[in-house]
């Protein structure tokens, strides 16, 4: 009997330790109840939601930033405070198979007491055929001054049968894959300053996607569509482009909000659920003629995929309850008529109220608030 006894308590010890060694824990410090740094030093460490990574690195608390003077409306910084560094993040082979080398500008304050800063990632237009990482610089510098770090990336362009002229002279399988390659220089993109987060000054668990057209095709494409939504859409793409992130083992990052301009477009937005659904911005003109508002083509190519656009995807997160700002002009063209100073004032005040846990639902008649409702 007492042999049986020491075997069955050597059975549980040997579970207890294999589930044990299945998922370890990893304990960050919490930070202090009422606690908050108005100058922007980053003292506190709290822990990702249970729904992430246990590894993942997360510095500066929600209100941390909420409480900082820094990431609102003033400019903590003139632009020559700034400084800026560039370099390449990724090569990868073109939709011709030619090798290109991938480039960033990044931009942060040069002296500031927060070692670790929400970073803005911002993806440029061009129908994924034209445009360059310098479109977005202006938006990146004041971002900057605000005290955010930023960094505006190229991604490769081009695909068959389309041209700056004409962007509708391709086929679904080639626009597919336009922006699948987009997608996955984002990804790498993502990684890769994560895995800078001490170098330049970012924290991985405070990252925001920001684009602009077809910037914004791909941050909502990385966000809500899987390799699986691809495959869907043109069986085989995996094989041929490879994996969707093409480094699902790189540093880790966690993407907090989408900050949109000059039009959105997904595919479907059933792809959003309650379960991946991120705070969003919007800026685009109800008669938009490149990215339709309501629902449309891709482009607006009489024979490409059908696109939805920002007044549907409004709508879903109205009713998944997630914040979002909602900016539309009532005319037509894709261009806006918002300055670049107004848009990132729009932007980082979203992000306070998210970081304050103020979650609300804002519709912006051209520079009027026509609603704003607090999710309760």
């Amino acid at each position: 009997m007492l042999k049986k006894l020491y075997v069955l308590c050597a059975l549980l010890i040997l579970i207890r330790l294999c589930t044990s060694c299945g998922h370890p824990s990893i304990v960050r410090p919490l930070p202090e109840p009422g606690g908050s740094d108005t100058t922007g030093t980053d003292t506190t460490v709290t822990p990702p939601d249970s729904s992430e990574l246990d590894t993942l690195r997360i510095i500066n608390s929600d209100s941390l930033l909420a409480f900082s003077k820094l990431f609102g409306s003033v400019y903590a910084f003139s632009e020559t405070d700034l400084e800026q560094k560039t370099g390449t993040f990724y090569k990868a082979n073109d939709f011709i198979g030619r090798p290109v080398t991938l480039d960033y500008k990044f931009v942060a304050p040069a002296s500031d007491t927060m070692k670790h800063r929400p970073f803005v990632l911002l993806v440029h237009e061009g129908a994924f055929l034209f445009g360059s990482l310098d479109n977005e610089m202006g938006k990146a510098k004041l971002l900057a001054r605000k005290g955010y770090a930023a960094a505006s990336i190229n991604y490769r362009l081009g695909f068959n049968g389309g041209s700056q002229q004409n962007a509708c002279g391709a086929n679904n399988r080639e626009i597919i894959q336009a922006v699948y390659r987009a997608v996955q220089d984002t990804y790498v993109a993502l990684h890769y300053f994560a895995g800078k987060a001490d170098e330049l000054g970012i924290d991985p668990g405070q990252m925001v996607l920001a684009g602009s057209s077809a910037g914004a095709i791909t941050i909502t494409a990385l966000l809500y569509m899987t390799e699986a939504d691809f495959e869907a859409l043109l069986p085989g793409i995996t094989a041929t482009l490879g994996r969707l992130d093409p480094q699902p083992s790189g540093t880790p990052f966690r993407v907090r909000a989408l900050l949109s301009t000059m039009g959105y477009s997904i595919f479907k937005s059933s792809y959003i659920t309650a379960a991946n659904a991120k705070p969003t911005v919007f800026f685009q003109r109800t008669g938009d003629d490149i990215l339709p508002y309501q629902q449309g083509t891709f482009l607006s190519c009489p024979f490409y995929l059908t696109v939805e656009g920002a007044k549907p995807v409004s709508e879903r997160l109205r009713k998944l309850k997630v914040p979002f700002e909602l900016n539309y002009q009532p005319e037509k063209g894709h261009h806006l008529s918002y300055t670049e100073e107004y848009i990132t004032n729009r932007y980082a005040q979203f992000m306070k109220r998210l970081w304050a846990n103020n979650p609300h639902q804002i519709v912006n008649a051209n520079f009027k608030t026509i609603e704003d409702v607090l999710i309760k």
